[in-house]
C-alpha cells in the first residue's frame, strides 16, 4: 500500500504538471507532431503511405521499416543510420559525480529490397564508442498477402511498443523508460521466425500481428544482482538455444483513425539449462513478459505509456534471495510549442517532455516478516528539446529519482544531462 500510495501521489504530480505545460495543445494543430515528421520526411526518392515504404510493409510506425535513409543505392539498397551523444552532471545521494560525456550509441541499417516480395534489413549497433559492438538485426521477410507474411532472422522480440520503435532521434528524453530496459530488456533481439501481417476493419480502422518462436532468454537472467531479465540476454543466443525448447513472443495491434494506437504483447520461455547430453538435470523454470501499450497523437501532442509484468520461476531454495514477480510503468507527453519561429531553420521545432517511470524488481513480501521487499525506483523528468530538422534533436533533460534498495534504505539520485540524437 505504501508503494501504490508513493505511486498514485507522483502520477498526480505529473499529470498536474504535463497537463499545465500542455495546455496549449486544447486546439490541434494541422502541423505534424515530430513523432511522425522523421518517419514521414524522406527523401523524394523513397515514397511512402500510411501503410507501405519502397522496401513494403511499414508495420510498427517509426520501427525497422518506418524510418529516413541517407542514400538509396540504385533500385534495391539503401542505407542510414542514427548518433546519440549526450553529456551529464550526476548526483547520488547529495554526492556529485561531476561532468561526464559519453558517446552512447552509432548505429547502421542496411535494408534492400531483394524482390517486390522478398525483403532484407539489418542493423549494426556500436555502444559506448566500441565498447560494445552487437548486431541488433538482420532479418528477411517474405511478403505474402496482407495478412500473413513470413520473417526469419534476428529480429526485435516483438514485446512492448518501446522495443519495436527506439530509435534515439524520435524521442526528446534522453534516457530510455525503466520498464522498457528493466522489465523488458530492451534492446531484446533474438534469432527466429515466424509471422506477421495486418488486417483492415473498414476503411481506416486496422489490426496488425506478430508471432515469433525464438531461443528465448537464458541461466543469467538470476544474477548476482538478483533477478535480472536483461541479464538472461546470453551473448550465445544467436548460435543456439541453451535448453533446446524455443520461447514464444506476440503481439497485436489495433490502431483508431483518431491517432490512437494500443497493443498488447507477450514473451514467454523456458529460461534455464534443464537438462544436458540428453539428461534431465534440473526442473523447467520459466520467464513470462505480459506487456501493454498505448499511444495517441493528436496535432502537436503526443501521449504514450507502456506497462509491464514479469513473473519468473525461482527454484524454492532461492525465492528469498530472487525476486518471482516484477512490475513497471511508464506515462510520457511531448508537445511542440514553437515551429519555424527561426529564419535559418524553416523547418526547426521546439518541443517540451515530461516522463514518470516507476519499476519493482521484487514485487513480494518476506516469508518470515511480512516486510515488503524494496527493490523499487520512480523517475520524474522533464525536457526541452530543440529540432532544426525533424530527425535531429539537441536536448536539455532533468530527472530526478527515489530509490530503495532490498532492505527498504531509501536514496536519491539525479542528473542534468545535454543530449545529441540525429538520422543520417
Amino acid at each position: 500500500m505504501r508503494r501504490l500510495n508513493q505511486l498514485f501521489c507522483l502520477l498526480g504530480f505529473w499529470a498536474s504538471t504535463t497537463a499545465s505545460l500542455f495546455a496549449s495543445a486544447a486546439k490541434p494543430d494541422a502541423g505534424q507532431s515530430i513523432a511522425a515528421e522523421p518517419a514521414r520526411r524522406a527523401p523524394a526518392a523513397r515514397p511512402m503511405s500510411t501503410d507501405k515504404s519502397w522496401i513494403g510493409p511499414i508495420g510498427v510506425k517509426r520501427g525497422l521499416f518506418d524510418r529516413p535513409y541517407l542514400a538509396r543505392l540504385g533500385s534495391a539498397v539503401a542505407i542510414g543510420g542514427y548518433i546519440d551523444m549526450l553529456g551529464a552532471f550526476k548526483q547520488d545521494q547529495g554526492i556529485s559525480e561531476g561532468w561526464s560525456f559519453e558517446a552512447r550509441r552509432f548505429n547502421i541499417f542496411v535494408s534492400s529490397a531483394i524482390a517486390d516480395f522478398v525483403r532484407l534489413t539489418s542493423e549494426l549497433e556500436f555502444e559506448h564508442g566500441t565498447e560494445e559492438i552487437a548486431l541488433e538485426t538482420a532479418l528477411v521477410d517474405l511478403l505474402l498477402f496482407h495478412g500473413l507474411n513470413l520473417r526469419g532472422g534476428i529480429l526485435l522480440v516483438p514485446i512492448g511498443r518501446f522495443n519495436l520503435s527506439h530509435d534515439s532521434p524520435i524521442y526528446d528524453l534522453i534516457d530510455r523508460p525503466l520498464v522498457s530496459t528493466q522489465i523488458i530488456p530492451s534492446t531484446f533481439s533474438d534469432v527466429g521466425a515466424g509471422l506477421f501481417g495486418s488486417f483492415r476493419l473498414g476503411r481506416k480502422h486496422r489490426i496488425g500481428y506478430e508471432l515469433y518462436l525464438l531461443n528465448g532468454l537464458g541461466d543469467g537472467l538470476l544474477s548476482t544482482e538478483g533477478t535480472r531479465l536483461s541479464a538472461g540476454r546470453n551473448p550465445t543466443r544467436f548460435e543456439s538455444d541453451n535448453n533446446g525448447s524455443p520461447a514464444l513472443s506476440g503481439r497485436v495491434t489495433y490502431s483508431t483513425p483518431l491517432g490512437l494506437e494500443v497493443a498488447a504483447s507477450f514473451y514467454t520461455g523456458i529460461y534455464n539449462t534443464f537438462r544436458r547430453d540428453g539428461q534431465t538435470i534440473a526442473a523447467k523454470q520459466w520467464a513470462t513478459i505480459i506487456a501493454l501499450d498505448a499511444e495517441y497523437e493528436r496535432g502537436p501532442l503526443v501521449l504514450r505509456g507502456e506497462a509491464a509484468f514479469a513473473h519468473i520461476d525461482v527454484p524454492e531454495e532461492l525465492v528469498e534471495l530472487f525476486a518471482r514477480r516484477q512490475f513497471g510503468l511508464y506515462f510520457e507527453g511531448t508537445l511542440r510549442v514553437a515551429k519555424g519561429a527561426l529564419s535559418v531553420f524553416d523547418e526547426a521545432a521546439l518541443y517540451l517532455a515530461s516522463r514518470i517511470d516507476y519499476v519493482d524488481l521484487n514485487a513480494r513480501r518476506r516469508h518470515a516478516t511480512g516486510e515488503l521487499v524494496g527493490e523499487e525506483t520512480t523517475r520524474l523528468s522533464v525536457a526541452l528539446s530543440f529540432r532544426p530538422v525533424p530527425g535531429t534533436s539537441f536536448r536539455l533533460v532533468y530527472h530526478h529519482s527515489w530509490l530503495n534498495d532490498p532492505l527498504n534504505n531509501a536514496s536519491r539520485s539525479a542528473a542534468l544531462q545535454l543530449g545529441l540524437a540525429t538520422y543520417f
